[in-house]
């Protein structure tokens, strides 16, 4: 066998092993959006709670760093839309842990403001992330629309970091 045959035999296995690994890559990167889209609120539940809504959730990537929540205390409808720090496998970790910080907030809370809620999410990521606020840490953390709508009073309370309200009548 010439010496080009054995390069080019040595290129062939290398290609077919980058396809193998990309493959893999590409299904693990799926199952963990089948994840991610299962953590995220039922197009039923959003229009049970909020009538006249639309989501857009355009993922740059395959799992995503952005997100939107809801959830429904009494005549409160607490929601957000998120978008955490870094796209791809980080963002998406970010996202699965700015879900699951809200609902725990959210079920151990007895009053219900949205700049207390977003304060103790805040305390919650810089505590799972051991941040401390001190200069030269990760700067990982999430743009937030937080807002809890009261139907009874109808009372928006809005909190945000990063992310400004637009309120259209």
């Amino acid at each position: 066998m010439s010496h080009d045959n054995k390069l080019y035999q040595e290129l062939l296995k290398q290609k077919d092993e980058i396809s193998r690994q990309k493959k893999e890559i590409i299904e693990s990167l799926e199952y963990a959006r089948l994840i991610q889209t299962a953590l995220l609120p039922q197009p039923s539940s959003i229009h049970k709670a909020l009538h006249d809504n639309f989501i857009l959730y355009l993922p740059k990537d395959i799992i995503s760093g952005d997100f939107y929540w809801i959830s429904e205390q009494e005549e409160n409808i607490l929601f957000a839309a998120v978008d955490c720090t870094g796209h791809g496998v980080p963002g998406a970790l970010m996202s699965i842990l700015g879900i699951t910080s809200l609902n725990e907030i959210v079920s151990e809370v007895d009053d219900l403001k949205a700049n207390r809620i977003l304060n103790k999410l805040r305390e919650k990521i810089m505590k799972s992330l051991h941040q401390t606020g001190r200069g030269g840490e990760s700067k990982d953390g999430m743009d937030i629309s937080f807002c809890i709508y009261n139907r009874k009073t109808k009372e928006l309370q809005y909190s945000g970091a990063n992310n400004p309200l637009y309120y259209v009548r």
